[in-house]
């Protein structure tokens, strides 16, 4: 193949010194070049010892055209003989490459043509844009693709090579764009083309150039607090007031955290192996950035600190968003006073109680299924020591019926008389109430009752 840079200027063809040379004065030795079987240029004749630098011919620029020629040459020695050489082939290539499809145009996939090349895009694939190039006429291996980055349209300022190999012959060409390379010529409009040049040096026209928005420059993962309407504080720490709470209980990612649309956000919401531990990654409906805590989460954590976080994941690894404590205090306010069935003012006359003394609880603000109650009661015994507790309901779970109408709302649930008759007359006696919202965890004391025990 005769390089295309060669064509300018008559092609200069060395030739080996020839056997029993000896040319002198009267015996020349002279030497004729071929092309395609005619003698071009003019023969070199010597009549002495020839120059080892003159041993060389020269084709005129006139017959290097397109094509396959077969070059020789002819040695007239000084005995008279005269000798042929062996043919050498020469390939002259003056034919560019010829774009194909659209001018040329580079294709990207739908992603890059729709939202550009984004820091995100790169992170998913390997920091690395792939530029396909449409199948051109000739396609040779050694042939090298030239490809541009502007900033404006045929600035020419080019980034990269690419040389084709056998593999591409017989597949679909991509430019491998690095993303190092993408971040060094920085965001905004660029404009993306390219020009082959084949073995002979030939270079097609340049490529139309694909405008593309670069936004490549990565933004910090940031990912900030939970945002808890319903707290108060600031900062890492926050309390939450179930005095104050009022359904529902909903938590907001920021709007400053850098999320891509593709990713999953997870809420996490305690810690696992906590009675309230509970993770979605549900949003509420019609939000995009906002979850539900089920009210029975929120309440077991009652009189507990509990961490607040979510996680962003992208498919390949999970990004965890600074956490928050959140303090929560129990229901303290409004809370239902226990009832001894047969207390006239404050006093309870053991002479007309039963033998069974039912006990009652309305329902409590926030009361759920699944809630545990206990209730005992205390005195001092007639020696004036104190009483043992009589535990009316230990760690008892709340049921559906209870929900609506409270604890004992069946006279279901009472107080031994005998135990009451163990208990010192004219002196308080009390009934406690705890409630647990995590299974038995932790209790939240509800309101005593102090009645007066009457003959």
């Amino acid at each position: 193949m005769l390089p295309v840079a060669a064509l300018g200027r008559p092609l200069r063809i060395d030739v080996p010194i020839w056997q029993e040379s000896n040319p002198m004065p009267g015996l020349p030795e002279v030497l004729t070049l071929y092309w395609n079987g005619v003698a071009v240029g003019e023969p070199k004749r010597w009549e002495d010892k020839i120059p080892e630098d003159d041993l060389f011919v020269e084709a005129p620029v006139a017959v290097l055209l397109h094509g396959t020629q077969e070059v020789t040459y002819e040695v007239y020695g000084f005995n008279g003989v005269v000798t042929h050489s062996s043919p050498l082939t020469l390939t002259i290539d003056t034919v560019p490459p010829v774009l194909g499809g659209d001018e040329g145009l580079l294709l990207f996939d739908e992603e890059v043509g729709r939202e550009g090349v984004t820091a995100r895009y790169l992170e998913k694939h390997e920091d690395r844009l792939l530029a396909e190039v449409p199948v051109y006429q000739k396609v040779a291996v050694g042939d090298v693709i030239i490809y541009y980055w502007d900033d404006r349209p045929f600035a020419n300022d080019k980034l990269g090579e690419y040389t084709i190999n056998r593999q591409d012959t017989s597949q679909p060409i991509f430019l491998p764009i690095e993303g190092d390379d993408i971040r060094s010529r920085g965001d905004g409009e660029r404009y993306v083309h390219y020009q082959i040049r084949d073995r002979a040096g030939n270079l097609s026209a340049r490529s139309r150039p694909v405008p593309l928005q670069i936004a490549a420059v990565p933004i910090p993962r940031t990912l900030p607090w939970l945002e808890i309407p319903q707290a108060t504080g600031s900062g890492e720490a926050l309390s939450l007031q179930l005095n104050d709470y009022r359904p529902p209980m909903v938590v907001i990612v920021p709007e400053e955290a850098v999320i891509y649309p593709e990713e999953r956000v997870t809420v996490i919401w305690g810690e696992p192996g906590d009675a309230g531990y509970f993770t979605t990654s549900e949003v509420l409906p019609g939000t995009d950035k906002r979850f539900l805590i089920p009210e029975k989460n929120l309440l077991a954590y009652s009189n507990q600190i509990l961490k607040v976080s979510y996680k962003v994941d992208d498919g390949i690894d999970e990004f965890p968003s600074t956490p928050r404590n959140l303090k929560v205090t129990a229901l303290t306010e409004k809370l239902p006073l226990i009832e001894l069935i047969g207390v006239i003012g404050d006093g309870f006359s053991l002479a007309s109680a039963p033998a069974k003394v039912p006990v009652q609880l309305a329902p409590w603000r926030l009361i759920a299924v699944g809630q545990r109650i206990s209730i005992w009661v205390t005195g001092v015994l007639q020696s004036g020591a104190e009483a043992g507790p009589h535990h009316v309901l230990t760690a008892h779970a709340i049921n559906e019926m209870q929900v609506r109408q409270g604890v004992g709302a069946n006279q279901d649930v009472t107080v031994p008389k005998t135990f009451l008759a163990t208990l010192k007359r004219n002196a308080q006696f009390t009934l406690h109430v705890q409630v647990s919202f995590d299974d038995g965890a932790h209790w939240v004391d509800f309101p005593e009752y102090h009645p007066v025990l009457r003959a």
